[in-house]
C-alpha cells in the first residue's frame, strides 16, 4: 500500500473505532427503552424501571427514559423518585412541557402545591394548548380560592373545544360561588348536552334551579340526580321541598314519607311538611294524623294547629275546628292566618258577623290584597255595600286581579 493511502484510511479506521462503540450504544439504549415502554403498556411498572435504567445507564442524558422512569415511579406512588426523574428529564431537555406537567402532578401528590402551580404554568408557557395543564392549574387556583384565575383556566380549556362535562361541572359550580346562578345554569346545561345523565350535574342543575325559583325544573333534575345514584338524604330533601314548592304535593309528600322511614327523620319539621302536603293534596285525613304528631312533638306550633283545624273542616268536623283555632290564637293573638281562615270558616257558615269580626282583626295584623277582598266578600254578605266596594278598591289597589273583574260589576 502507498504513503497516500496509508494517510487517508488510518484516519477512518480511527473514526470507526470511535463511534461505532457510541452508535451501537445509542441503539442498545434505544431497545431497552422500547422494552420499557412494552411494559408500561402492560402495567409491570416495575419491569419498566428496570428497562429505563438500562438505557440510562447506557446514555445518561436520555431524556425520554427519565421522563418515561419518572411516570412509572408516579403510578407507584414514589412521587419523591419520580421528582427527581422529571428534574433529570428537564435538565437534559429544558423545552420539554409534559416533563413540567407530570413534575406538576407529584408535586400536587406530596402537599407543594405552590411547586405544581409553578410547573403548571411553565409547562403552559411552552406548549400554550396545554388543555391538561389549564386544567390542573385551575384545581390548584379553586384550592386556593383563587376563583378569577381559575375560570380564566377553564374558559382556556372550554375555547380549545375540550369536549368533557366535567370542565363545565368547575366552572358552574365557581360561578355559584361568585353569585352568578344564570352563567352556572347555562355551564351545566351544557355540560348535560354532552352528558344527560351525569348524576352531579343534575344535582347541581337542581340546586341552581332552586335557587332561581324554578321548581318544576328542579324537581326533574333532582329526579334523575337520585336514580344515577346520588340516592341520599339531602337530595330526598331538596326534591322534597322542590316538589312541594312546585304544587307537586303527592310527590312532595312521598319523599317526606322517605325521609321520615327511610332515614328516621321524625322530627317536627318533616311531619309539618308532609301534613302540609296530604293537606293541599286533599288528603285531610293523612294531614291530620302528622298534624296531630306535630303537635305531639311542640304544642306550641301554631301553624300545625290551623292547618288541622282547616283539615278538620274540610271533613266537616267543624267543633274541632274551631278548638283548634282559639288554640292557635291563643298561642299567638297575632297570627294573622288564623284570622283569616277562620273568618272564612265562619263566612261559609254563615256566620257573617263573627266572620266580619274576625277579618277585621286580618286586615289589621295583615293589611292584603286578598285580606281585603276576603273582608269585602263578607260585607257583600251582609249586604254592606259601601264598606264592600271599600274593600275591593283597596284590594285593586293592591294588585287584586278578582276584586277589579268584581269591582267594576259591583261597584257601580
Amino acid at each position: 500500500m502507498n504513503l497516500f493511502w496509508k494517510h487517508r484510511i488510518f484516519p477512518v479506521m480511527l473514526l470507526y473505532f470511535i463511534f461505532t462503540p457510541v452508535l451501537s450504544g445509542a441503539q442498545s439504549a434505544n431497545e431497552a427503552y422500547n422494552r420499557g415502554l412494552q411494559f408500561m403498556a402492560a402495567n409491570d411498572y416495575s419491569a419498566a424501571i428496570e428497562r429505563f435504567d438500562e438505557a440510562i445507564d447506557i446514555l445518561p442524558y436520555f431524556h425520554e427514559a427519565y421522563f418515561e422512569r419518572g411516570r412509572c415511579h408516579q403510578h407507584l406512588n414514589e412521587f419523591e423518585k419520580s421528582i427527581n426523574d422529571f428534574n433529570q428529564a428537564i435538565k437534559h431537555h429544558e423545552e420539554f412541557p409534559d416533563a413540567f406537567y407530570f413534575r406538576g402532578l407529584s408535586h400536587s401528590a406530596i402537599g407543594k402545591h405552590d411547586e405544581a402551580l409553578k410547573d403548571y404554568t411553565q409547562a403552559i408557557n411552552l406548549n400554550p394548548l396545554h388543555t391538561q395543564a389549564y386544567l390542573k392549574r385551575s384545581e390548584i387556583h379553586i384550592r386556593n380560592s383563587d376563583i378569577k384565575n381559575a375560570l380564566y383556566d377553564l374558559k382556556n380549556v372550554i375555547e380549545m373545544g375540550h369536549k368533557n362535562p366535567n370542565v363545565y361541572l368547575s366552572r358552574g359550580k365557581l360561578y355559584e360561588k361568585k353569585g352568578k346562578p344564570e352563567k352556572a345554569l347555562e355551564d351545566f346545561s351544557n355540560a348535560l348536552e354532552l352528558d344527560s345523565l351525569h348524576a352531579e350535574l343534575r344535582y347541581e342543575r337542581g340546586l341552581v334551579f332552586i335557587q332561581l325559583e324554578k321548581f318544576k325544573e328542579a324537581a326533574k333534575d333532582l329526579n334523575i340526580a337520585i336514580e344515577q345514584g346520588i340516592n341520599s338524604q339531602q337530595t330526598h330533601q331538596l326534591r322534597a321541598d322542590a316538589n312541594f314548592m312546585a304544587g307537586n304535593f303527592p310527590e312532595a309528600a312521598h319523599d317526606y314519607t322517605t325521609l321520615i322511614n327511610t332515614y328516621r327523620q321524625r322530627n317536627e319539621e318533616t311531619h309539618l311538611n308532609r301534613a302540609l302536603s296530604y293537606f293541599y293534596a286533599e288528603e285531610y285525613d293523612a294531614a291530620i294524623r302528622d298534624l296531630t304528631r306535630v303537635t305531639g312533638l311542640n304544642r306550641n306550633n301554631e301553624t300545625a294547629y290551623i292547618y288541622r283545624a282547616r283539615s278538620f273542616y274540610q271533613i266537616g268536623r267543624e267543633a274541632q275546628a274551631g278548638d283548634d283555632y282559639r288554640v292557635a290564637i291563643s298561642l299567638n293573638p297575632q297570627n294573622a292566618m288564623a284570622y283569616e281562615c277562620r273568618g272564612m270558616m265562619h263566612l261559609e257558615d254563615g256566620n257573617i258577623i263573627d266572620a266580619i269580626e274576625d277579618l277585621n282583626k286580618a286586615v289589621d295584623l295583615n293589611p292584603s290584597a286578598d285580606n281585603f277582598y276576603r273582608r269585602a266578600m263578607a260585607h257583600a254578605a251582609n249586604e254592606n255595600h259601601q264598606m264592600a266596594c271599600d274593600d275591593l278598591k283597596k284590594a285593586v289597589e293592591l294588585g287584586h286581579e278578582t276584586a277589579k273583574e268584581l269591582s267594576e260589576e259591583y261597584c257601580r
